[in-house]
C-alpha cells in the first residue's frame, strides 16, 4: 500500500505546474546551500551554534507553512481514501510515509545535516551523535507539517482554527508585498550575526528550546565529553517524534462526515431582516445573507482573517526596519485594500447557489444583490480597517497620519466593494461547489487575472482621494487635511456607486451567463463587443485553456502508461 500511495503522491506532482516545481527545487537547493554556507562562516564555536539553531527554526517555521502556501501540491488527504475497504491504521501510516519521500523532504535532511559541519569542527567523533540527530530532526519537521496540515484543514470547522490560518496566511501575503523591510533588516544583520551571534535573551532561550536545536545541544555535550546528556537529548527527541508520528497517523484516519441538525431559535422576520437593524427590504435581506456568509463561511471567513493579519504583519514589518516606523500608521490601509482580493470572487464562491438570482431575476433583484453584496464588505471590512488603524497610530505615535488615514479608508473600501463586485461578475471563476469543499483553497478557481482586474478598478477608484491625500502631505495644512477626509469619504461613496452600477447594468442580463459559467464553464450565447464583454471572453479563454492543458497532460500520461 505505502508503494502505491508514493506512487500516487507524485502522479499528482506531475499534474501540477511544472514552473512551481522547478522554481521550488532551485529555490530549495540555494537555502540548502546557505543552510551549510552559514555555519562555516562563523567566527567561533558560540557564534556558529547561534547560526544553526537559527537557521534549523527557519527550516521548522517553513515546513509548517510550506503545505499551506503550496495549497497542499502532493498531499495525499484521507477523504481520497474514505470509502476504500482498507485498514484504517495502515492507510493512515502509508499517507504518514509517502510525506517522507520528495525533493523537499531530501532538502530539508540535507540540511539538518549541516550540524555535521559544527561536530567535525568541536570533536570528529560527535559525527555519531551529529547524524542520527540530524535524521530524528528530519523526522520531527517532516511529521509536524504534516500533522500541522491536517489540523489546519480540521480546524477550519472552527473558528480558532480560521483564525490560525488566517495568521498563516496573513504572513505569507505580507511577505510577498512587504518582505523587502525584512530582507533589508536581515541583510544588515547578518554580518553582526556571524561574528557576534545573537545577543543573550529571550530569543536565544526560545531557540534552544526547540526540538530542531536539540542535535545540536547533543553535539556539544559530546564534544564537552557529557555522552549521557548527549544521548539523553536524541532519546527525547526520538520519542517525541514516536508522538507526532501517532498523533499524525491517528489524524490521517479517514472518517465519515456526520451532519448534525443546527440547533437554536427559529428563523422570523425580525431575525432574517437583522433584528431591525437593516431595512426590511430586498437590499437589507442581501445584506443579512451576505453578513452570515463572511461569519460562517470558512473560506469567507479566512480570506477576512488574511486581510486583518496581512494589514497588522505588515504594520509590524514596518515598525521594525529601518526609517519606515511612520509607514506602520498605514497598516490598517491594507486590510481596507485587502478586500479587492478577498472578495473578487464572490459569485464563483456561492457556487451553484447562483441559480437562486436566475430564477428570481429582475431589475430590481439585480440591483438589490449587488448593493447589498457592496453594503456588506463595507460592514465587514470597514470596522476591522479602522482598528488595525486605531492601534498602529497609538504605537507609531503618528498622530499626524490621523487625516490621511480617515481619507485613505473609506476611499479604499468604496472603491473595493464596487471593484470586487464587478470583477466577480465579469471573471467568476468556478471553484469546488460549496457542497464538496474540503481544503482550505477550493472555494476560489483560476484568478490570476482577476486579481489585476480588481487592483486596477480599485487604483482607479482611489484616485482622487489619492491626489488628495498626497496635497495634504505636502501642504502640511490641517485644513487640507480635513478636506482630503472629506474628499476621500466622496470619492469612497462615488466609485462604490459607479462601478456597482456598472456590475448592475452588466448582471441585468446575464446572471443565467454567471450560472452557465460556474455549472458548465461556458457561455451559451453570442458574445457582443465590449470592454466588459472582453475581460469576461479573457477570463473565460483562460479557464478553458487551463482545463484543456490538464486535459492533454492527463491523456499523456495515460498514453505513456499504457505504452
Amino acid at each position: 500500500m505505502d508503494r502505491g500511495l508514493i506512487s500516487l503522491k507524485f502522479a499528482m506532482l506531475r499534474n501540477s505546474s511544472r514552473g512551481l516545481r522547478l522554481a521550488g527545487w532551485f529555490i530549495g537547493a540555494a537555502l540548502v546551500v546557505a543552510t551549510w554556507r552559514g555555519p562555516s562562516l562563523a567566527v567561533n564555536d558560540d557564534v556558529r551554534h547561534d547560526v544553526i539553531t537559527l537557521l534549523f527554526a527557519s527550516w521548522l517555521i517553513g515546513g509548517m507553512l510550506g503545505p499551506v502556501l503550496m495549497s497542499g501540491a502532493g498531499i495525499l488527504r484521507p477523504d481520497y481514501f474514505a470509502l476504500l475497504p482498507v485498514r484504517r491504521s495502515a492507510l493512515g501510516r502509508g499517507l504518514l510515509v509517502s510525506v517522507f519521500v520528495g525533493v523537499a523532504s531530501g532538502y530539508l535532511l540535507l540540511a539538518m545535516l549541516s550540524n555535521s559541519w559544527h561536530a567535525v569542527i568541536l570533536d570528529p567523533a560527535t559525527l555519531a551523535i551529529a547524524v542520527p540527530g540530524a535524521v530524528l530532526a528530519w523526522i520531527f519537521v517532516i511529521t509536524l507539517s504534516r500533522l500541522v496540515y491536517g489540523l489546519l484543514g480540521a480546524a477550519m470547522r472552527s473558528r480558532l482554527g480560521i483564525e490560525i490560518a488566517g495568521v498563516q496566511w496573513g504572513i505569507v501575503l505580507a511577505a510577498m508585498f512587504a518582505g523587502w523591510m525584512m530582507v533589508v533588516v536581515a541583510f544588515q544583520s547578518i554580518p553582526q550575526l556571524l561574528e557576534r551571534g545573537l545577543p543573550d535573551g529571550p530569543v536565544t532561550v526560545v531557540l534552544d528550546a526547540l526540538p530542531t536545536s536539540w542535535p545540536v545541544l547533543a553535539v556539544e555535550s559530546a564534544a564537552a565529553g557529557n555522552w549521557g546528556t548527549a544521548v539523553g537529548l536524541l532519546a527525547a527527541l526520538a520519542a517525541l517524534d514516536v508522538l507526532c508520528i501517532l498523533a499524525t497517523i491517528a489524524l490521517l484516519v479517514p472518517r465519515s462526515q456526520r451532519v448534525s441538525p443546527r440547533r437554536g431559535r427559529p428563523r422570523s422576520v425580525a431575525l432574517v431582516a437583522g433584528g431591525g437593524l437593516l431595512p426590511a427590504t430586498p437590499t437589507g435581506a442581501v445584506i443579512m445573507k451576505e453578513l452570515r456568509q463572511w461569519r460562517r463561511d470558512p473560506w469567507r471567513a479566512l480570506e477576512s482573517s488574511t486581510a486583518i493579519w496581512t494589514g497588522v504583519t505588515i504594520g509590524v514589518f514596518a515598525l521594525l526596519g529601518p526609517g519606515t516606523a511612520p509607514v506602520g500608521a498605514f497598516a490598517g490601509v491594507i486590510v481596507a485594500a485587502m478586500l479587492a482580493l478577498a472578495a473578487c470572487n464572490l459569485y464563483g464562491q456561492d457556487g451553484t447557489a447562483v441559480w437562486q438570482n436566475v430564477v428570481g431575476e429582475s431589475p430590481s433583484s439585480v440591483r438589490a444583490d449587488v448593493r447589498g453584496r457592496q453594503w456588506a464588505l463595507a460592514l465587514v471590512f470597514l470596522p476591522r480597517a479602522l482598528v488595525v488603524s486605531a492601534i498602529f497610530v497609538v504605537i507609531a505615535q503618528a498622530w499626524w497620519a490621523i487625516p490621511l488615514v480617515l481619507a485613505a479608508l473609506p476611499a479604499l473600501v468604496g472603491a473595493a466593494s464596487g471593484a470586487a463586485v464587478l470583477t466577480s461578475a465579469i471573471g467568476v471563476s468556478p471553484g469546488v461547489d460549496p457542497r464538496r469543499r474540503v481544503g482550505p483553497n477550493d472555494a476560489n478557481g483560476n484568478l490570476s487575472l482577476q486579481v489585476w482586474i480588481a487592483l486596477l478598478v480599485t487604483t482607479i477608484g482611489v484616485l482622487p482621494a489619492a491626489g488628495a491625500i498626497v496635497w495634504a502631505g505636502v501642504s502640511g495644512s490641517i485644513a487640507v487635511a480635513i478636506a482630503a477626509a472629506a474628499i476621500g469619504i466622496a470619492s469612497g461613496f462615488g466609485s462604490a456607486w459607479l462601478f456597482g452600477r456598472i456590475a448592475i447594468g452588466y448582471l441585468d442580463t446575464r446572471f443565467v451567463d454567471v450560472f452557465s459559467r460556474i455549472r458548465y464553464g461556458r457561455v451559451f450565447r453570442d458574445r457582443s463587443s465590449g470592454l466588459l464583454d472582453a475581460l469576461e471572453a479573457r477570463t473565460l479563454a483562460d479557464e478553458e485553456k487551463a482545463a484543456e492543458y490538464k486535459r492533454k497532460e492527463r491523456e499523456k500520461r495515460t498514453a505513456n502508461a499504457r505504452a
